[in-house]
């Protein structure tokens, strides 16, 4: 295997969810399990999954109910479910159709069956590396006529995530924001390359042009249920704690959370680069900034309890800008 796949296993008999884990622990997957259905959606909020291996007959909650729920959720209904029955009937798998499972297996297991079955899907999850691969390259093509260079759509989706994991959101948020935080500047492809590489200050004309790359950014990403995430931070990661943002002028709390998170990772990695019209700052620099202002930075712009994880958090930003910037 290329990789190790995480695979949650959901069955209210401690003997199947043993026999799952004995069957596919030893390929190198890791084995997640649930014994009902409320306890595998608490799962599946909190980790990221590949594969869900899913009973159908179970108190409470049905394997059907918490098909559903994976599959009418946005930000888990790309993830296959393979449901375990033991009624082999037509009845039983139109539901699960229904439902939207992509497999079917039937009690007792046919060991071959299932592992030949888990690895079908698994290829496919594949996949979802070019999803990845994809998001990377649409946020590299948007710094092609800027001067920002390297890795700084990488170092701010490790920010983000760090700092996303001191606030102590779910793992599916700490891996989504590392990811889909390297859009925040994709609009930019759509903003003229002389105001872009200009050889000194924006004029007010060149700022209000500048500005729009936040709405391009949004458009350019779409109305795709699993880019919503980059969509809120590529529209709002310029927004104000204190309402003097763009575009919308939000103030605090209205301000989506994942952009409050951006917006300090692409302040600090933005401080640290220099540019043409301005040098760059070492860490001190860029810190004392952020915690102190200057003629275009407040304290007043960051989201406090956030501000206070930037504060605790600084020696492993340092660290991170270090270890991933380009060596000359």
């Amino acid at each position: 295997m290329d990789r190790t796949y995480r695979i949650l296993c959901v069955d209210d008999e401690d003997f199947t969810l043993d026999l799952l884990e004995t069957l596919l622990a030893p390929l190198g997957h890791e084995v997640v399990t649930a014994l009902n259905g409320k306890n595998a959606l608490g799962v599946l909020a909190d980790k990221t999954i590949d594969l869900v291996l899913l009973d159908i007959n179970m108190p409470d909650m049905d394997g059907y109910e918490v098909c559903r729920r994976i599959k009418t959720d946005s930000q888990t209904k790309h993830i296959p479910v393979i449901m375990i029955t033991s009624m082999d009937s037509r009845e039983t798998k139109l539901k699960g159709i229904e439902a939207g499972a992509e497999e079917f297996l039937t009690k007792p297991l046919d060991q071959a069956e299932l592992l030949l079955r888990v690895k079908n899907i698994l290829n496919a999850r594949d996949y979802e590396d070019a999803f990845t691969y994809l998001i990377h390259s649409l946020a590299r093509a948007a710094e092609a006529n800027d001067i920002d260079t390297g890795n700084h759509i990488l170092r701010v989706g490790e920010y983000s995530a760090m700092i996303a994991g001191e606030l102590g959101m779910p793992e599916k948020f700490i891996e989504t924001i590392r990811l889909q935080a390297t859009l925040h500047d994709v609009g930019k492809v759509h903003i003229p390359s002389h105001i872009l590489k200009k050889d000194g200050r924006l004029t007010g004309a060149e700022m209000e042009e500048m500005k729009k790359h936040s709405a391009f950014g949004a458009m350019i990403i779409g109305d795709h249920p699993r880019l919503a995430f980059g969509k809120r931070i590529a529209l709002s990661h310029h927004e104000k704690w204190d309402g003097s943002g763009y575009p919308a002028g939000l103030k605090s709390e209205a301000i989506p959370l994942e952009a409050r998170i951006v917006a300090i990772a692409d302040c600090y990695d933005a401080l640290r680069n220099s540019r043409i019209y301005k040098p760059n700052y070492d860490h001190q620099g860029a810190f004392r900034i952020i915690t102190e202002g200057d003629i275009r930075v407040e304290p007043a712009h960051f989201d406090p309890k956030i501000l206070e994880i930037f504060k605790r958090l600084a020696p492993r930003f340092e660290e991170m800008y270090k270890k991933m910037t380009d060596k000359k």
